[in-house]
């Protein structure tokens, strides 16, 4: 029996050595890249972490398209809640599907005549390629119009910046896109209007007339390009930040 103790203890320790070589190298495979999660798969990320970071659905507000440009009383008819909601439009519809959301809801107040409902209709889908990047620049001015507005009434989140940064995105977007191209004065003077720089000047109401101005002269140019709409706009790429 005394004989066979000091095997007992030499073969507990060689089994300790072997646990302690097996758990080091499942830890070196499982550090190696790419080979490692093969052989030695990474635990599941937890449900929590997986929530981390994901952006909620965006919900846009419920609005009317025929309150944006009221046929009496001009900007000052628009309640100061809608301008905060013709600003989110604005917002989402800078990317593909918000656009196609927004032309559609454009489309509806504004008919099947883009010619009879100009204001509306600059909105409304078409399936011309030249006819939506010419959208990008009157959604810009859209959203010019509705960052001024939300200011003027002194809703949240409206200042001057916000304005200003507006009109950096029409500056590049007609300096860049179809509109910078075509032959037809009324885009080029569109853009030049919707840099009016008045309201830093506190003459609010003067900025809002040249946006007025330059939104409605842009929109008659595109109902003269393109004076029926569609059900589905063209292929829409976002504008680049």
């Amino acid at each position: 029996m005394f004989r066979l103790l000091p095997w007992l203890v030499l073969g507990l320790a060689f089994l300790g050595t072997a646990r302690c070589y097996t758990a080091d190298l499942t830890a070196a495979v499982g550090a190696v890249p790419f080979v490692g999660p093969i052989v030695v798969p990474p635990d599941p990320k937890p449900a929590y972490l997986q929530a981390m970071g994901t952006p909620a659905p965006l919900e846009l507000p419920e609005s009317d398209p025929a309150a944006w440009f009221p046929a009496e009383g001009g900007w000052q008819a628009i309640a100061p809640g809608e301008w905060a909601a013709m600003l989110a439009w604005a917002t989402a519809g800078a990317t593909p599907a918000g656009w196609k959301e927004l032309c559609a809801k454009a489309g509806s107040a504004a008919g099947a005549d883009r010619a009879a409902a100009p204001l509306p209709g600059a909105l409304a889908c078409s399936d011309s390629v030249t006819v939506t990047g010419l959208q990008r620049v009157a959604l810009e001015l859209f959203s010019l119009r509705a960052a001024l507005g939300l200011w003027l009434t002194g809703a949240p989140g409206g200042s001057p910046g916000a304005v200003q940064a507006r009109q950096a995105q029409v500056r590049l977007l007609c300096a860049t896109t179809v509109a910078g191209r075509l032959a037809e004065p009324a885009f080029s003077e569109a853009c030049a209007g919707a840099l009016d720089p008045a309201y830093l000047a506190g003459d609010g109401a003067a900025s809002m007339a040249a946006f007025e101005a330059a939104y409605a002269r842009f929109a008659g140019a595109l109902a003269a390009l393109d004076p029926t709409i569609d059900p589905e706009p063209a292929s829409f790429a976002p504008a680049e930040p």
